[in-house]
């Protein structure tokens, strides 16, 4: 949270775009490709074989998706891997940090937009809109985890790669800016 506040308007400025973002699709479907789908599947740590302190690193790994298009989860994912977690109790932790990490950011958000959310679109519907979002959250990771625990993770490097590419082709056309 703190680098991020520190880097925000550097990161508004160079990196929030079409070509940078396009660019983090690119590298990390490379990634995926090359070095997660190498790593295994399901041997190594459940959940509760993390300690605090690779707790701590895979919290510090979020730090690189800070670059718009680089992917909180996949970052957590790869570093729960790092740190010796199966793939299943990587995306576990991953939702777990996650929680934590998009409450500070939306309770940042909230106090800094807050009165102008509410006199935009009342109390309800932003309520609606959050506990709909904490719904699709808790189902998609639950259907993330069972779908890795059978397969790999080689289908979201090639569907990253595909994205940049057309992204890209678009941007060169100029059909986006």
């Amino acid at each position: 949270a703190l680098i991020g506040l520190v880097l925000e308007g550097m990161i508004k400025q160079y990196l929030y775009g079409i070509w940078p973002v396009a660019g983090a699709w690119l590298i990390g479907g490379v990634f995926i490709l090359t070095v997660l789908t190498r790593m295994g599947g399901q041997k190594g740590l459940g959940i509760e074989g993390l300690r605090w302190q690779t707790s701590l690193y895979i919290g510090l790994a979020q730090v690189i998706s800070l670059w718009p298009g680089i992917s909180r989860s996949l970052v957590t994912i790869a570093g729960g891997m790092f740190v010796g977690l199966s793939v299943s109790a990587a995306v576990e932790f991953s939702f777990l940090l996650g929680l934590v990490t998009l409450a500070a950011a939306t309770i940042y958000e909230g106090v800094k937009l807050g009165p102008v959310i509410v006199s935009t679109f009342g109390v309800a519907s932003p309520l609606i809109g959050l506990l709909t979002a904490a719904v699709s959250a808790f189902l998609a990771v639950r259907w993330m985890v069972d779908y890795l625990r059978t397969r790999s993770l080689a289908i979201f490097g090639w569907y990253r790669i595909a994205i940049a590419i057309i992204v890209g082709v678009l941007a060169l056309a100029g059909v986006v800016r």
